[in-house]
């Protein structure tokens, strides 16, 4: 199963209440953590983000907090302990907080659109994905861009690695709604789908699930149900 929720960060006037609202949702550790950000912004992304995931949790496998603990491994992924076949991957850009869920390992990748970064591109695309780019302007390479840059992330985090693997280790291949990726000539037994969050948002989901990704967006009213 793969169940993709995802929630919109609330209006500035609003943020104080919800902030204060989730410390009975999240654990103490994550609310404790998140008082030293220096910036309130990126710590309300990450309470929002343990919501979302004790959310699904709860929901979808009946799972309290005294259930299981959230820890991460050593290159930063996060994981659950005390549960086996339970997986999850939080990923975060401009107005949205993406979290996804399955009995099997996941990762999950949003970024919000804007214009092509050529520079950034050539340092770290494949020089495959470069060529393709390369053919396309305005608006059609922005978003080949965006869906490059997300797909890659969704992969570097299902397999744990972020940054530090390459992403130009691998290739990305379009053919219309199919998405493939190649480690040279071996294409990878692995499965990535668009996740259609928002037009302005590149958002791809990868994993080893079958069927495709089941969307959900959570207002702030049913997680604080929660608490």
């Amino acid at each position: 199963m793969i169940e993709v929720l995802f929630i919109q960060i609330p209006l500035e006037g609003n943020r104080d209440t919800i902030f204060a609202g989730l410390q009975s949702v999240v654990s103490k550790e994550c609310y404790i953590e998140v008082l030293g950000y220096g910036s309130k912004e990126v710590a309300l992304r990450r309470l929002l983000g343990e919501a979302l995931v004790r959310f699904a949790l709860k929901r979808y496998w009946q799972l309290t907090s005294g259930d299981y603990r959230i820890a991460r491994g050593e290159k930063g992924k996060p994981f659950i302990v005390g549960v086996e076949n339970v997986f999850f991957n939080i990923s975060h850009s401009g107005d949205y907080v993406v979290c996804s869920v399955s009995d099997r390992e996941i990762g999950i990748d949003i970024e919000k659109r804007a214009k092509a970064r050529m520079e950034v591109a050539g340092r770290f695309f494949h020089e495959e994905e470069m060529a393709i780019l390369k053919t396309l302007e305005g608006d059609k390479q922005d978003q080949l861009f965006f869906n490059y840059w997300s797909v890659k992330e969704s992969f570097l985090k299902y397999i744990g690695t972020g940054l530090t693997r390459p992403l130009n280790s691998f290739v990305v291949r379009f053919a219309g709604e199919n998405i493939s990726l190649y480690e040279g000539v071996n294409k990878l037994p692995l499965r990535v789908n668009a996740c259609p969050i928002d037009s302005g948002y590149a958002c791809y989901v990868c994993g080893e699930f079958n069927g495709l990704p089941h969307l959900r967006e959570i207002t702030f009213e049913e997680i604080a149900r929660m608490g």
